[in-house]
């Protein structure tokens, strides 16, 4: 099966043309949702201490409605797409819901929810040195760029997708994905209008490898999967056709727990359990609106963004078909949705036309599918679902 590029770039499809949503199954002997009945809260003496195990717990001993926390999982599983959601709320699992014969142990993939967790590592590299700043030109590392109309192109330009690249690539069919990315002519002037682009975001994997010593999956696995309790011999993590260079720009395999894992962490500022992982200036550079709504390969779900005013902020990684984190730091809130995943891991991770991540069967979006694509859910319609939520 092959894949259009055009697929590719459907990431920020959705209420606004950015921000692909989820959605499939109802609630059944093999859905749940860890609340109760009642829509009374519980006493403000049953709350809950805000925790990292990620474990479950009533909606109402954190004095939240369950009704409320009922809606917001109805409308996600509106779409018919959707395997997982889980919502949680200071570091417990208030809200979950899985299509059938899906657990919370399922793996789903990333698509481009992946750009967020691999721009975590950049600013990781600059606390201990790698890099000296943002504004450090990217030709350091890549010594392609010396001496052309790419050397001035910084860091931050590449993480704030204004390094001059255009969008339709088709990088996902090359071998060479890295090479690509480096090679990708330059359209327009550095520093100046955002492009969403998955070669500005591959560029990613060789500064990586050449600022740190180590593969970008390495690195992403010592850095960050580890500290925040990820096991990495449990997930996927994808190799362009080479079979050698680690994707930056998509192709992270990894249950709706683990991605919870990352939100929070990014919901508290880059801190897991005392520990500080990511720094946290650099977390709250990456979830505010660098450009009208993008941060450091983050999206912010704001005004421009939906072209009319949500009733509350939140920052959200984003991906094909209906992949998302939502990360909303006010609240100390994450919640996380999975379209349904087709691929096994005995396949391997190695990107080919016959093995990718495939969720487009269940969107009813690959070539050759026929009928209509399978429709989201409203993104705008779910931040006020949220804000009810915390009312």
């Amino acid at each position: 099966m092959k894949f259009s590029f055009l697929l590719l770039l459907l990431i920020v499809a959705g209420t606004s043309g950015c921000g692909g949503g989820g959605g499939g199954g109802s609630s059944s002997s093999s859905s749940s949702s860890s609340s109760s009945a009642t829509n009374t809260p519980a006493p403000a003496t049953l709350q809950l201490d805000p925790t990292w195990t990620l474990q479950t717990a009533d909606p109402a001993e954190l004095n939240l409605n369950t009704s409320d926390v009922d809606a917001i999982l109805n409308h996600i599983f509106t779409d018919q797409a959707v395997q997982s959601a889980l919502l949680v709320r200071n570091g417990w699992i208030i809200g979950q819901r899985f299509s059938p014969g899906v657990d919370i142990n399922t793996l789903g993939t990333s698509w481009s929810v992946a750009k967020s967790f691999y721009a975590a590592l950049i600013g990781i590299a600059l606390e201990e040195g790698w890099l000296t700043g943002l504004d450090q030109p990217a030709s350091d590392f890549l010594s392609e760029w010396a001496s052309g109309d790419k050397e001035a192109i910084t860091i931050r330009d590449i993480l704030e997708m204004r390094a001059g690249y255009g969008a339709d690539s088709g990088i996902y069919y090359e071998t060479d994905q890295s090479a690509f990315a480096i090679d990708f002519p330059k359209t327009r002037e550095q520093g100046t209008t955002f492009e969403y682009s998955d070669p500005t975001s591959q560029l990613l994997e060789p500064i990586i490898l050449r600022s740190t010593g180590m593969n970008a999956h390495a690195y992403l696995t010592e850095k960050i999967l580890l500290p925040i309790g990820i096991d990495p011999n449990l997930i996927g993590m994808w190799l362009d056709r080479t079979g050698t260079n680690p994707l930056t720009y998509m192709g992270l395999d990894m249950t709706p727990l683990d991605m919870a894992r990352f939100g929070l962490l990014y919901a508290r500022n880059g801190e897991w359990d005392g520990n500080q992982i990511v720094p946290a200036s650099y977390v709250q550079a990456s979830l505010s609106a660098q450009t009208d709504y993008y941060g450091l390969q983050w999206w912010g779900l704001n005004g421009p963004f939906f072209g009319q005013d949500p009733p509350i902020l939140i920052s959200a990684a984003l991906g094909l078909n209906g992949q998302k984190i939502y990360v909303w730091p006010a609240e100390d809130l994450v919640l996380v949705v999975q379209t349904q995943y087709e691929h096994s891991a005995n396949q391997g991770y190695v990107l080919s036309d016959s093995n990718f991540p495939d969720t487009c069967t269940a969107r009813n979006a690959c070539p050759g599918s026929t009928g209509a694509e399978v429709a989201s859910y409203s993104e705008f319609t779910l931040m006020s679902l949220l804000a009810e939520l915390v009312d």
